[in-house]
């Protein structure tokens, strides 16, 4: 998880403003979905990863007790904005991995766009250990792609002018993996190795918004890879990038496609 002298889930609250205007929010049949499957009664919530509160709000707008964890101080305090609505949401500044849950377990821990940065050596043993039994586990992300071949083309290009073709595919293709891990299914893959863990299973949801050029952008700004490069290479590319989007007539339909990984702990 280390690129440089900066750890890079450490970098994503150097963007919040971008990552809070760019970044799509989740379904709200994923939502229906993992509460009907958690059938979480009085139970509280759990969320690992909770950035600026792009799933949080939408669990908390569902009158539960949802404790959310974010170890990013600047992310925390757009979260806690986010959240003022929903006096049962609490806001935690810490990493998973050093947060200690009360003893009452969890009925539900979910996780979106974040789960891959929690130390993968402790992660499972970490959510087992902060759900009741028979808890739920819910982990899920969006990932991007651009249905007009021909600005895909042109933004692949773009990505190869700048050494920085490797990226494109983060936000060009569905099936790009994770930054951290190998294959986009290994949540999945995972779970069914764990005999802690049981009813595995996966779903997916499609949906589209308009991208303009600066929300693309944006949206970029707000992901590691590209917080990672040289500012000057970044910007670069950000420009060639603009000027790509600016020929193919300024604003283009971007399609996410959710992938959501569900589970229960043994009783």
């Amino acid at each position: 998880m280390m690129t440089g002298i900066r750890e890079r889930r450490g970098v994503f609250g150097e963007a919040v403003d971008a990552y809070e205007a760019a970044r799509p929010g989740y379904p709200s049949g994923l939502i229906d979905d993992v509460l009907g499957y958690a059938q979480l009664g009085d139970a509280p919530a759990l969320e690992v990863g909770a950035g600026t509160g792009k799933a949080s709000i939408a669990f908390a707008g569902r009158d539960l007790d949802l404790t959310c964890v974010e170890p990013d101080a600047r992310m925390a305090a757009a979260l806690t904005r986010a959240c003022a609505p929903f006096p049962r949401t609490a806001v935690v500044v810490s990493g998973f991995e050093q947060w200690r849950a009360p003893a009452a377990r969890f009925g539900l821990l979910f996780s979106a766009q974040a789960w891959h940065w929690v130390d993968p050596a402790s992660r499972w043993t970490l959510a087992f250990d902060a759900l009741r039994p028979g808890g739920t586990i819910a982990l899920f992300w969006n990932r991007f792609s651009v249905r007009d071949e021909a600005l895909k083309s042109a933004l692949t290009e773009a990505h190869a002018r700048h050494d920085t073709a490797e990226l494109a595919p983060g936000t060009l293709e569905h099936t790009a993996p994770t930054v951290a891990d190998s294959s986009p299914t290994w949540p999945l893959t995972d779970l069914l190795a764990d005999d802690r863990y049981i009813d595995a299973e996966t779903r997916r949801y499609r949906a589209q918004y308009s991208f303009t050029r600066d929300r693309y952008l944006d949206l970029l700004a707000s992901i590691s890879a590209y917080r990672m490069l040289p500012d000057g290479q970044r910007m670069s590319l950000f420009a060639d990038i603009a000027q790509t989007i600016d020929e193919q007539g300024g604003s283009f339909p971007l399609e996410t496609e959710t992938h959501l990984y569900l589970a229960r702990t043994r009783a």
